[in-house]
């Protein structure tokens, strides 16, 4: 491994860092929105992350098998008695909405004081329809023993604990040799067959077969010999800690910086790709870049995979011959950054265009909704004075929109604000 004592900038990481920040001070006119729809943006992009995260490996599921396991997961906290979080930052983005949030800890799934479920209301005693959610409710209800996860879904499930262990990293400020080895136990914690070097340095040679980025040949990626790994990772954790304190490189560089150098280590038997963008993700947060939290970087770079692997392999064999060619994964990590960002500033605009085209009945009906946290139907005749048809199809469209997501079945259904 080799910790630079200085990394060349080219003019395209000028650009793609002012680039970056420009659409970051974009952001701040666009996230003025209500806790609720940022608390949303948030959960929707941690399953981008779990889901990319852990396809980017050798794991095939589909983001709806991904979200069947974390409602698994979720299920089982909640009968356990264990509160869920929404994983995010542990600071908003400038300018979003807070309401709710604790400095260094994240949002809770449900949000607000709940109405009554059942206000004695006639018209609320008429049953509707089941729509296609409710049906995936009841078979998932229904499948055997929800506790069992097949290899795939261990590491799905892995994937999404470890984004909340990275929470109580963030306020931190810091990152330490047992802070690694937390996550990465974290990280494996629902995988039997890994459990003997979860949380521990390897123990044997893990050099990869890569195909040359160049000439397309098998070529072996070798790392850090395991009698090595704690002095490479001490050394890099206190490089890392210098810059922080005394910098020399602006943070973005810092980062793409440190998670090439871990995989040129590659300290643990398996899972040091996903730690890598893990650790991507905690020193973004730890820099300020608060906007990570609501936009998945995985998704990002799953959808670029090829060049992904190329930009980062050929920076890695450099890295190997002592001298690294910093540029191909600096430059691909940069642009995938600014991609995130415009990715998310898109979304927060269609936010806005979609709620401002609303109706006045629909805005009642989300306003109350955020107002007490849920609604039903008969809540809305009571308050807003409509009738339970026009009140329907109003409900229909606002969860087709995604500003309301639909709970319970027949008499008992209620709406929460997304």
């Amino acid at each position: 491994m080799i910790i630079p004592t200085q990394v060349p900038i080219s003019p395209l990481t000028l650009s793609l860092i002012s680039g970056i920040h420009e659409l970051k001070g974009a952001l701040r006119s666009a996230s003025h929105m209500a806790p609720e729809r940022m608390l949303a943006l948030r959960q929707v992009a941690t399953l981008e992350s779990v889901a990319s995260g852990v396809r980017l490996g050798n794991v095939v599921l589909s983001d709806t098998e991904v979200r069947r396991v974390l409602a698994r997961l979720q299920a089982k906290q909640r009968d356990t008695g264990k509160l869920v979080h929404d994983t995010g930052a542990a600071s908003a983005l400038p300018g979003a909405g807070t309401k709710g949030s604790t400095d260094g800890q994240a949002l809770p799934l449900t949000a607000g004081n709940p109405l009554p479920l059942r206000t004695g209301a006639a018209d609320e005693l008429l049953a509707e329809p089941l729509d296609d959610e409710e049906v995936e409710q009841l078979l998932l209800a229904h499948q055997g023993d929800a506790g069992v996860l097949n290899t795939d879904e261990q590491q799905a499930a892995g994937y999404y604990d470890a984004l909340n262990c990275l929470l109580a990293m963030v306020p931190t400020g810091r990152l330490t040799e047992d802070d690694l080895n937390r996550l990465h136990l974290t990280l494996l914690g629902h995988s039997g067959k890994d459990a003997w070097h979860a949380g521990k340095y390897k123990v044997s040679a893990n050099n990869p077969m890569i195909p040359h980025p160049d000439t397309g040949t098998a070529t072996v990626l070798p790392s850090t010999a395991p009698a090595n790994v704690g002095d490479q990772v001490a050394a890099l954790l206190a490089w890392l800690a210098r810059e922080r304190h005394e910098p020399t490189l602006h943070p973005l560089l810092t980062v793409a910086v440190f998670t090439a150098s871990f995989q040129s280590i590659r300290p643990y038997q398996d899972g040091n790709g996903r730690m890598a963008r893990l650790l991507s993700r905690l020193l973004l947060l730890q820099a300020g870049y608060s906007h990570v939290a609501y936009g998945s970087l995985e998704a990002v770079l799953e959808r670029d995979r090829d060049n992904y692997y190329r930009a980062l392999n050929r920076t890695l064999i450099g890295m190997d011959s002592g001298h690294p060619h910093w540029e191909p994964w600096i430059g691909f990590f940069l642009s995938s950054l600014a991609e995130q960002v415009r990715r998310l500033y898109s979304k927060l605009e269609q936010e806005k265009q979609i709620f401002s085209a609303l109706p006045k009945l629909s805005s009642a009906i989300v306003d109350l909704a955020r107002d007490h946290g849920r609604v039903t139907m008969a809540d809305a005749i009571r308050l807003t004075g409509s009738s339970r048809n026009t009140l329907k199809l109003h409900f229909r469209k606002l969860v087709h929109q995604g500003q309301l997501q639909r709970h319970g079945m027949g008499a008992g259904v209620w709406y929460q604000p997304r």
